[in-house]
């Protein structure tokens, strides 16, 4: 038993030790990076080869690898869109985490290429929990190229996967007329292709027609991941008809190299017959000879209606104009009347009671009470309240009236509900005398002085 405990007792030490051994041994190793071709076989001149460059530091990264912009003479170079490829590695006994970049490189020329200097900078936990700068340099990656069969001199011609091209026209080329413009869209995409690097397909016009092309769409298909699947460029001309006839528009043809199977095909959008009829004749602008002009006559009847209407139209405006501004005079009575109103006066009560302030409450509450007739306020309240609301009254009275040492609060949020309930059982037992405002037992503050003359 005691050896058992002293073997378990010995358990912590051995862990940590290896731990510290992991270490030591992460801390003397040190980044590095390779770079390895991801396309097989021959290579040829304008085909998109795709090479993978990793960068692997001992234990994990702390700022992602920075991989610089590649200059290589004769050659088009990207990075390829889309995240990052995350790796995970032991390599003489020590744990490597990586991340690989893909560079997209586009030979214009045959020849033997390699990938020129440069650093790509990263930080890294060569000590768990902190972050040591460092760098590694591009592989020096060669490889060579050829140009594919069948190219012009100079020419990249057109390298990929699969290539297709589609004509779109915007009518119906035997319907067309004398100065009519026919519109035709050449679309051609290739799988394995950046749209930037399709050559401008060949169109012409037979003779006897204009040409006009318009400058070219280019655009890129990408897979879920963000990664280029294929080009597509698309290319619109306008094709314009001066005179009858039967016209044929040339086929376009695209010829392309599969670098998989080492064959040259070529991809056709086909010829298009146009049918061109006469402009119809214009009508005839012959001018006859002038007649004898004689005056008509001028018509009573039609002046005195003309008349008749302008004076109707004349009435109906001013009756109109009469009509809206007595309704705006009565709207404008209409609405006076509602803010000196009971309702309105007890609607401005419970906005004061929700904003809180004492001495606000006391103004709407007295206004509301002299123009419903019902002061005093407190013998309202002891006929029509209940007992809550009414001492919440009494409450909101002390903290206006009381001495300097009393303390009290402004009426709980239960008093504008209670004063509600009451003013409903009033309006109830009233009736319509509720908004009669209460007359002023007081003489008028100026009395009109009747038979009196002031200078």
């Amino acid at each position: 038993m005691m050896i058992r405990r002293a073997i378990r007792s010995l358990f912590p030490a051995v862990a940590l030790l290896w731990w510290l051994l992991s270490v030591a041994f992460a801390q003397g190793a040190d980044p590095l990076a390779r770079a390895a071709l991801q396309s097989k076989g021959t290579l040829y001149v304008g085909q998109q080869i795709l090479i993978d460059v990793d960068v692997l530091v001992p234990n994990y990264f702390l700022q992602p690898p920075q991989f610089p912009p590649v200059d290589l003479s004769g050659a088009i170079v990207t990075l390829q869109d889309g995240p990052a490829l995350n790796l995970n590695e032991t390599i003489d006994g020590t744990a490597y985490s990586g991340i690989r970049r893909t560079y997209v490189v586009t030979p214009q020329q045959a020849g033997d290429f390699a990938l020129p200097l440069a650093e790509i900078t990263f930080g890294y936990a060569a000590v768990p929990g902190h972050t040591t700068q460092g760098k590694v340099a591009l592989p020096p990656l060669t490889f060579a190229v050829q140009a594919a069969p069948g190219a012009a001199a100079g020419s990249s011609g057109v390298v990929a996967a699969k290539v297709e091209v589609t004509q779109d026209l915007d009518r119906d080329p035997t319907t067309l007329k004398a100065g009519d413009t026919l519109v035709r869209t050449i679309t051609v995409r290739a799988e394995g292709m950046r749209a930037m690097m399709i050559p401008e397909p060949e169109l012409s016009a037979p003779e006897g027609v204009r040409l006009y092309r318009k400058d070219p769409v280019l655009s890129d298909e990408a897979d879920r991941t963000g990664q280029p699947v294929a080009g597509v460029r698309r290319d619109e001309a306008s094709y314009l008809f001066a005179d009858a006839g039967t016209y044929v528009l040339p086929a376009v043809t695209v010829n392309w190299f599969d670098p998989a199977t080492a064959k040259s095909q070529s991809a056709t959008a086909p010829a298009t017959t146009v049918t061109v009829a006469a402009a119809p004749s214009p009508p005839s602008t012959a001018i006859a000879p002038p007649g004898e002009r004689q005056a008509a006559p001028f018509d009573w009847l039609l002046a005195a209606g003309m008349a008749a209407l302008a004076m109707l139209a004349g009435l109906a405006i001013a009756l109109l104009a009469l009509a809206l501004s007595r309704l705006q005079v009565w709207y404008g009575r209409r609405q006076s009347q509602y803010r000196q109103s009971e309702a309105a006066h007890f609607r401005r009560v419970e906005d004061a009671c929700r904003d809180g302030a004492a001495a606000e409450i006391a103004r709407e509450l007295d206004a509301w009470s002299r123009t419903a007739g019902i002061a005093p306020l407190q013998s309202w309240l002891e006929r029509y309240a209940d007992a809550s609301t009414q001492e919440a009254y009494r409450r909101h009275q002390r903290a206006l009236y009381g001495s300097a040492g009393t303390d009290e609060k402004s009426p709980p949020r239960m008093f504008p509900s209670g004063l509600r309930a009451a003013r409903k059982l009033w309006l109830e037992k009233e009736g319509d005398q509720r908004a009669t405002p209460a007359t002023s037992a007081l003489p008028p503050l100026n009395p009109a002085m009747a038979g009196t003359d002031i200078d």
